[in-house]
């Protein structure tokens, strides 16, 4: 059975060597012999992502010099908000304000609260979300709401101890005035 298996490991190391192979072989026929259809077909894909990625930088660069002017030209914070608005709407960018359904808390939000995000939510600030790719860009924060927190049982002995307290306060107040 050891046997058995130890050759079955060798010859799948052999088969992975001959795909590493073939693979190096693909490479330099392309490199070596350029007209080839496979090396017209590498170098067209090639030349392709640099147009893209020089007319993503351009696109992104525009953006910020907007931004720039924007924000020179503006009186206040408000005046931002439609023209950030409009740019996050171009962008594909969207703002979550609650937990998706069928999502977890904690793959959206930060917990703010220490107190997890098992129950109804207080959000203080959004999530953002990327609509192309589905991915979620920057977590947003939240924390437990305030009607969902969880209370901690209290025994009598505190009780009593809280009622004592609260007396010796309205005693010194008293004793005050």
């Amino acid at each position: 059975m050891f046997r058995s298996r130890r050759l079955l490991v060798d010859l799948q190391e052999r088969l992975q060597g001959l795909e590493h192979q073939a693979e190096l072989m693909k490479t330099v026929l392309i490199v070596k012999e350029p007209s080839t259809i496979q090396a017209s077909q590498a170098f067209d894909g090639l030349r392709k992502q640099v147009i893209a990625g020089a007319a993503e930088r351009r696109s992104h660069l525009t953006q910020i010099v907007a931004m720039a002017v924007a924000v020179s030209r503006a009186t206040s914070v408000s005046d931002l908000v439609p023209q950030v608005q409009e740019w996050m709407d171009q962008a594909g960018i969207m703002p979550i304000r609650h937990v998706p359904v069928g999502s977890d808390a904690s793959h959206v939000f930060e917990d703010i609260g220490g107190k997890g995000l098992d129950g109804a939510l207080e959000i203080v600030e959004p999530a953002y979300f990327d609509t192309q790719t589905g991915t979620i860009l920057r977590l947003g924060r939240a924390k437990l709401a305030a009607r969902t927190a969880k209370v901690e049982p209290v025994t009598a002995e505190e009780v009593d101890a809280q009622d004592v307290d609260a007396q010796a306060d309205e005693d010194s107040k008293d004793a005050i005035a």
